[in-house]
């Protein structure tokens, strides 16, 4: 059966993210980890969460926990400056179909 789902049936979704360095990472050993908004094009919430998954390994960095997924749409935000750069990377993220990661906050070393 052949799949029938074209990118315009995909969606932006974004998540929450808790990482850690992986070996490799010039910050392991130097911070434990941290949080990072995350943004991708995918069809359903797991697909976007593998997505997600591969880029932060690509950048030597481990997924924790994903606090939350959900799809972007009309998301809320506290400030208009927020509100325009979080859309304007959820554009980037639907019309380029990259994973893009931003507003990384980092754990100090325990």
């Amino acid at each position: 059966m052949e799949n029938s789902y074209s990118l315009s049936d995909s969606r932006v979704y974004w998540a929450n993210v808790e990482f850690t360095y992986n070996e490799g990472s010039s910050q392991h050993g130097v911070f434990e980890g941290g949080v990072v908004y995350a943004f991708a094009r995918a069809f359903d919430a797991r697909e976007a969460i593998l997505k997600i998954e591969e880029e932060l390994e690509g950048r030597d960095l481990g997924v924790r926990s994903v606090d939350y997924i959900a799809e972007y749409g009309e998301m809320p935000w506290e400030n208009e400056d927020d509100q325009l750069h979080f859309d304007g990377v959820s554009a980037l993220a639907g019309s380029t179909g990259e994973v893009f990661l931003d507003s990384f906050e980092v754990y100090e070393r325990r």
